[in-house]
């Protein structure tokens, strides 16, 4: 069943959430941003969520929205493509971050299609816009299939231009503002990470998680190497990019809750980010702190359209393609 209604005001227009239930799952979708408010499991809000756009913008960090063009980060704010050198727009120092300025987490989505368990929203970006070529029309599809969340992405453009697009949602599988993050239980389907260097930009190396604080092969608390050397330097946490072994990318749950969630995506890579930079905002039930969620971002490598060896995240123009995010819910 999908319903909707006014979720806020902004810029002088409305704003709609559109809830879809189907059994155990609930889930609320806004059409600014094509962004996630909440996922109910057994009626527990799992997601971290505002009560409007003002505070989306205040607060900012990406919460719940599709982002994009290209979802994490571009060097510089440059790459080339077909022969010729593009400059993006910089937001992040002197980097490019998840589409620039203004990116599909900022847009306006219309909605293009409902069904009794979906919502299909739709918005163009301009050729040129924060830099990138080509007008690029972008559908993203949310379905709710028993206990599953269906992300599906689809693009074309009239140019060659660049497209990694994911969801930014935050996750505390223990609720959503009861607390931090670090006892939920996480394994992610990857043996290799990408450290990184100045500005959180890969180095370009594939190295093992094992033996490190990367490694979640063996499902282990997020919060167990808290505190050690390697994760103060990136914003007291994880923010690192794996290396994806399959389309099954990672499992989180709860003790507390019992609910728990597998990820699936046919992206190469996810980001995991544990928001150790997070804290003081005001949430939709309650104060927001750090560590109070986690991100897995289904992407590309960051940068990979600079760096050898990593898939490259390039639309050619006139060809269709698209992308796909599933979690599966559960609970005991």
């Amino acid at each position: 069943m999908v319903s909707d209604k006014l979720y806020c005001m902004y810029g002088g227009r409305q704003c709609r959430i559109y809830t879809i239930s189907n059994g155990d799952v609930e889930v609320g979708v806004v059409d600014f941003g094509a962004m996630i408010n909440f996922i109910k499991v057994g009626g527990t809000d799992i997601t971290l969520g505002y009560k409007n756009i003002d505070d989306y913008m205040r607060y900012g960090g990406y919460i719940g929205a599709t982002v994009g063009r290209v979802a994490n980060r571009i060097a510089d704010g440059k790459f080339s493509l077909g022969g010729k050198t593009y400059t993006l727009s910089c937001n992040d120092g002197k980097n490019h971050l998840h589409g620039g300025s203004v990116g599909f987490d900022r847009k306006m989505f219309e909605v293009a299609d409902k069904t009794d368990n979906s919502v299909t929203f739709k918005c163009v970006s301009a050729d040129g816009e924060e830099g990138y070529p080509g007008k690029l029309e972008l559908t993203v599809k949310f379905t709710v299939d028993g206990n599953a969340l269906a992300i599906d992405f689809t693009a074309i453009s009239d140019k060659d231009t660049l497209w990694c697009p994911t969801n930014h949602a935050y996750f505390n599988f223990d609720g959503e503002a009861v607390g931090d993050t670090c006892d939920n239980v996480l394994y992610i389907n990857a043996d290799k990470y990408t450290p990184v260097g100045p500005g959180l930009i890969p180095t370009g190396e594939k190295r093992s998680v094992f033996g490190t604080p990367f490694d979640f092969t063996v499902p282990k608390r997020i919060g167990k190497d808290y505190g050690c050397s390697e994760l103060s330097a990136t914003n007291d946490g994880y923010d690192h990019n794996y290396i994806l072994n399959g389309e099954y990318a990672a499992c989180a749950e709860s003790a507390k809750t019992g609910i728990s969630m597998k990820l699936y995506t046919d992206m190469p890579c996810v980001q995991f980010y544990s928001s150790g930079s997070m804290g003081n905002s005001e949430g939709k039930t309650g104060v927001y702190g750090k560590w109070y969620g986690f991100c897995l971002e289904p992407q590309y490598a960051p940068n990979a359209i600079n760096t050898d060896g990593f898939e490259k995240p390039i639309l050619k123009a006139g060809e269709s393609k698209s992308h796909y995010i599933r979690y599966e819910f559960s609970r005991k």
